[in-house]
């Protein structure tokens, strides 16, 4: 494998090739729809509910544990799962040695995660972590022997199963937290709920799945370990700083500030996670199947970007501007202080899913060291970043997200836009109806609210007639200024429930 792949070849799909895989993807996408539905609405009442009934502390311990394990999640299966879904030359013998490779080095970070707990549990001053990080770090053998099957199940672009999976973790995961909260297991029901979750997906997973198991042989598993290796390096590095900000927040600012982070941060990612998550489940494979088509990776590319933008943008700003009501009415008073950190993290989660679409077609174009050499320089400038903005508190910490995107966005998008021959005035071009389509909903909105304030309106309805100004005011005026856009997009959304759509077309 060269470090700086060729370039994508030219190429024309059949119009026949074209309708074909958009069938597929226009299936992923409703099947995926229906599973982040369920999975949104479980997620989102199980937080409610556990926000309910346990402390802004135990959540911020379980953070605490989380921020470890998490680290260490994106080494255990070594980037296996990604090699296998982006070569497809790979044949079955190699593929069950990467799925032995991946249980062991899997197994072997569990270890390190163990042996670690009472250095964690110094770190952050509390006896409680040493067994809570042993417990809660299990989750990492799991990933390690479900990555490679998963990965299988994503280049047979296989969104049913897919869809059944997450659904069933997400369901026995609410199950779980909820009834050990009412059991009163304090943060142990957090820990619960998650790994029931994790071993309900597994379970799925080797079902429809089935991977066997080889003594690997290092020269018939090299090349997907070299990309394995750049794809892990670039998570580690990127996990180490996408995690630092909750580091610093619980190191220097304390359980309560971080319980408030590690919230806000849940609430604020939840809507681009599901809507983001829903599109680049179906992304990856994609790309990863039309990896040698320059043109239909335009194409794709072209049409995501517009599609995450229009969707998610609008909900990121709007949940910023109504963050005040919303947290008072869904958490109560005690969680007032993630107010502030929700407005910055909305706004910073709308730039992160596209920042991923971006990476993802790097990915299946090579670029894995391009990719991981720019996570290192993220791990390097983002803690910095964050020590220095807590020192005006949990709102700052939440901003440096925005401010230092030059650094962790830009350049891959340059990368890309030179890579695949998209010009940045196209991208724009993409861009412009969602961008300026949301501040002008944020600007309707807190013009609503300065009326609204000067009357004795009750809370829920004050952020009930905000919610629907707003959607009014931003179909509006995609309806006034990019009716043509608009229309397509509904008429692909009433195709895609008539098992009729075309997503190129869209």
């Amino acid at each position: 494998m060269t470090n700086e792949p060729a370039p994508p070849v030219e190429g024309v799909r059949e119009p026949e090739g074209v309708r074909k895989l958009d069938g597929t993807i226009a299936g992923g996408l409703a099947w995926t729809a229906g599973a982040k539905g369920a999975t949104q609405l479980l997620t989102w009442a199980s937080t409610l509910i556990a926000a309910r009934l346990l402390s802004p502390a135990d959540f911020g311990i379980v953070g605490m544990a989380g921020l470890f394990s998490n680290f260490l999640s994106v080494l255990s299966e070594f980037g296996l799962g990604t090699a296998a879904l982006q070569m497809p030359e790979l044949d079955s013998d190699v593929l069950k040695q990467l799925n032995t490779a991946a249980a062991g080095i899997c197994t072997l970070v569990y270890g390190i995660a163990a042996l670690s707990a009472p250095l964690v549990a110094a770190f952050f001053k509390s006896d409680q972590l040493k067994l809570l990080v042993v417990v809660n770090s299990f989750g990492l053998v799991i990933i390690g022997f479900q990555s490679v099957p998963t990965g299988l199940l994503q280049k047979d672009l296989d969104y049913r199963r897919l869809s059944f999976i997450e659904a069933a973790q997400a369901l026995v995961m609410a199950i779980g937290t909820v009834t050990a909260a009412l059991m009163g297991y304090a943060y142990w029901s957090l820990v619960v709920g998650a790994t029931a979750g994790r071993l309900a997906a597994l379970g799925l997973t080797y079902w429809w799945k089935p991977v066997g198991f080889k003594f690997p042989r290092w020269k018939d598993i090299e090349a997907p370990m070299r990309l394995g290796t750049h794809v892990a390096v670039g998570r580690i590095a990127a996990g180490a700083y996408a995690v630092s900000d909750g580091i610093v927040v619980g190191r220097m600012l304390g359980e309560s500030a971080l319980g408030a982070y590690q919230l806000a941060l849940a609430l604020a990612s939840a809507p681009a996670d599901k809507i983001g998550a829903l599109l680049m489940r179906v992304t990856g494979p994609l790309f990863a199947r039309i990896q040698t088509d320059s043109e239909a990776i335009r194409r794709y590319f072209r049409t995501f970007t517009e599609s995450l933008s229009l969707s998610i943008l609008p909900m990121m700003f709007g949940l910023a501007v109504v963050a005040p009501e919303a947290v008072r009415l869904l958490l109560g008073p005690k969680w007032m202080a993630a107010v502030g950190p929700i407005r910055w993290l909305a706004l910073f989660m709308g730039v992160r899913d596209l920042s991923v679409l971006v990476s993802q077609v790097l990915t299946s174009l090579r670029y894995t060291r391009f990719i991981m050499w720019m996570s290192v320089l993220g791990a390097v400038v983002m803690p910095a970043a964050f020590v220095a903005a807590s020192h005006w508190g949990v709102s700052a910490v939440a901003a440096s997200w925005i401010i230092l995107t030059p650094v962790t966005f830009v350049p891959l998008l340059v990368k890309l836009m030179g890579t695949i021959g998209f010009r940045y005035r196209d991208y724009l071009e993409v861009l412009t109806p969602a961008v300026i389509g949301s501040i002008t909903m944020a600007l309707a909105v807190l013009s609503l609210r300065v009326f609204l304030n000067a009357h004795d309106i009750g809370t829920i309805a004050k952020l009930a007639l905000q919610v629907i100004a707003g959607a009014g005011v931003y179909v509006g005026f995609l309806q006034l200024f990019y009716r043509e856009r608009l229309h397509r997009y509904v008429n692909f959304l009433i195709g895609l429930r008539r098992g009729k759509a075309e997503v190129s077309v869209a």
